[in-house]
């Protein structure tokens, strides 16, 4: 299996909102202390988990143009695949893990929908809402030092989904990272 974590290339993006897929799955690689190796277009890590074999990719190109990129890399790793990403609709703290659907008004999702043509595979979407201002503005905003707490700690339990995702099944997985709900000042 393949997961995309999306995000907008270079050190002035790391720790935006819009880079919240991006930042899961660098957590889910350190997690099982892997370091990404750089590709031309991509970097990626690879781990397993019970026997099976993930491949965690972030694409270097801008978000609202991810489609073209997650195309040439599914072109040379024919395998399923879920997409990891922000969501201004859902609150900072919550996740959620759809097997399909439409892009929400996410441009990265819409570009991928668009370039393959279906709506019809999994995201992960992790909230960084709800937006204080123009959402353009507050997706590039970095996340200050007590939401990244919430965004850790989230994304700790996101994983442990993953794992479940990959060992168990799908439903499970969803069932657990759907309940996720971390609040500030949570001990979690």
């Amino acid at each position: 299996m393949i997961i995309f974590g999306l995000g907008n290339p270079g050190l002035k993006y790391r720790r935006t909102r819009h880079n919240a897929g991006c930042i899961f799955i660098q957590e889910l690689a350190k997690s099982a202390k892997k370091r990404f190796i750089r590709k031309k277009g991509y970097s990626i890590a690879v781990l397993r988990v019970r026997n099976k074999e993930l491949l965690l990719i972030k694409p270097y190109c801008w978000m609202n143009q991810c489609g073209p990129a997650i195309r040439d890399i599914l072109r040379h790793h024919r395998q399923d695949f879920l997409v990891v990403l922000d969501d201004i609709n859902l609150p900072l703290g919550r996740m959620r893990l759809r097997s399909k659907g439409s892009d929400g008004g996410h441009l990265g999702l819409r570009s991928i929908i668009d370039v393959l043509q279906t709506c019809d595979f999994p995201r992960l979407r992790i909230g960084i809402g709800p937006a204080s201002m123009d959402s353009k503005d507050y997706v590039l905003l970095r996340f200050k030092s007590d939401e990244m707490k919430i965004l850790r700690t989230v994304v700790k339990h996101g994983i442990k989904g993953i794992r479940m995702l990959i060992s168990d099944d799908f439903v499970k997985a969803q069932n657990h990272i759907n309940s996720i709900k971390i609040e500030l000042d949570s001990d979690e």
